[in-house]
């Protein structure tokens, strides 16, 4: 199921959100033995949120290179931050797969966010209307199997043209692989996940 344009229509999953203000990661939070090395990088993370909007798990991604840092932004965030959980098409409260990132540097210096797009698709011509960055943000339900179904937008994403979320989805749905989300108990579980899809313009 395609759902294009801002109204959220039966069938539409909700990705889980964040009800913890930001910023997460503050730099009284940096290790001390980091510190004291000058140890600085980005360590990219992913939230298992259980139905109850509690963190269920939390793994590093990508490494910051320093193994502090990535310890600390899995302990700080399993001790800080709450959500809003995922639904389902139902509207039932599932797992949800929350991505983000912690900048750890030294503050005379400058990290820049890593994160890029989940998939990019060329098409001939963006259509009238695109906000730039020209990125449609996704929502999209998977099963115990790892199957991908009902991608929905996310609000963050509202502004962009219908015709991009109609094909983001198609493009998503048709070129993800089937790994399942593991749940806490090593199980595989039905989940709602986000990915990001960006067009580029081929002319």
């Amino acid at each position: 199921m395609l759902v294009a344009g801002t109204m959220l229509l039966a069938g539409a999953v909700v990705a889980a959100t964040p009800v913890t203000p930001s910023p997460w990661f503050e730099f009284k939070d940096y290790p001390m033995k980091a510190f004291e090395r000058n140890a600085e990088g980005v360590t990219e993370f992913e939230l298992l949120v259980a139905p109850d909007g509690r963190i269920a798990n939390c793994t590093v991604t990508q490494s910051s290179g320093h193994q502090e840092l990535d310890r600390a932004t899995c302990h700080l965030a399993n001790k800080r931050v709450r959500f809003n959980p995922a639904r389902d098409g139902d509207g039932q409260a599932v797992y949800g797969v929350y991505r983000s990132q912690a900048l750890w540097a030294i503050p005379e210096n400058r990290i820049a966010a890593t994160a890029g797009p989940d998939l990019e698709v060329t098409v001939n011509q963006l259509p009238a209307g695109t906000t730039p960055p020209s990125v449609v943000k996704l929502a999209y339900a998977v099963d115990a199997q790892g199957r991908a179904s009902s991608c929905t937008l996310l609000p963050s994403s509202a502004k962009q043209p219908a015709v991009l979320v109609e094909l983001g989805c198609r493009e998503l749905m048709s070129k993800l692989g089937s790994a399942p989300v593991v749940g806490p108990g090593g199980q595989p579980v039905a989940a709602i996940k986000t990915a990001a899809v960006k067009f580029n313009s081929g002319s």
